[in-house]
């Protein structure tokens, strides 16, 4: 009896450890879904944008939309944001930045649903995907709702304004799409949602 009270003595503080981190899990997975939770998109578009471009239909929608603009670099080019275009180190170097990337989505694009301040032709291309027949098929697997699709519109839209977006079309999706393969690269990186930690 006296070696159990021992070894429950020794454990409690492991015990009680375990119970904080579960509980903090909890509540972390509670607050980080939805429009106003610490991610900005709903669980199903969380769980789902990491997919899109396992989707054959929809990659080759997508690159049939991509292939009408006369010139993608320029589109993407021309929906950079102020704040890679201010940065002093950008200077025409295509390269994504976790901070700025942040910045983009926390001040201009999450919850944005309206695409409101939106670069007009960057938008007009989300818009189209949203149409397409491989995006309704990919909404519909997911069981979206309403409210998931809008989600899905403003990640498309933070998809396909990174500076590294034309390079990555053309190298990775074009190719995939012409060759029925699998796309070899995330639509976007998994922490693209959230400040770095650490």
């Amino acid at each position: 009896m006296i070696f159990l009270a021992s070894f429950f003595s020794e454990a409690l503080p492991f015990i009680a450890i375990g119970f904080i981190v579960l509980v903090g899990w909890a509540l972390n997975r509670f607050t980080a879904y939805g429009r106003t939770g610490t991610l900005g998109i709903s669980e199903k578009v969380w769980d789902s944008a990491h997919d899109l471009y396992k989707d054959k239909e929809f990659v080759t929608d997508f690159v049939n939309i991509l292939k009408k603009e006369s010139n993608l670099s320029d589109i993407v080019n021309k929906s950079i944001t102020q704040y890679y275009k201010e940065d002093q180190t950008y200077k025409g170097v295509v390269q994504r930045r976790v901070t700025e990337d942040m910045r983009d989505w926390e001040v201009l694009i999450r919850g944005n649903i309206k695409g409101e301040g939106f670069d007009l032709d960057a938008k007009r291309i989300v818009i189209e995907v949203i149409k397409s027949n491989g995006y309704k098929k990919f909404s519909k697997r997911y069981e979206f709702t309403a409210e998931d699709d809008e989600d899905m519109f403003t990640v498309l839209y933070y998809i396909i304004t990174r500076p590294d977006f034309a390079t990555t079309a053309e190298k990775y999706l074009y190719t995939a799409a012409s060759n029925n393969s699998n796309v070899r690269v995330p639509p976007l990186p998994r922490g693209s949602f959230q400040w770095p930690t650490g």
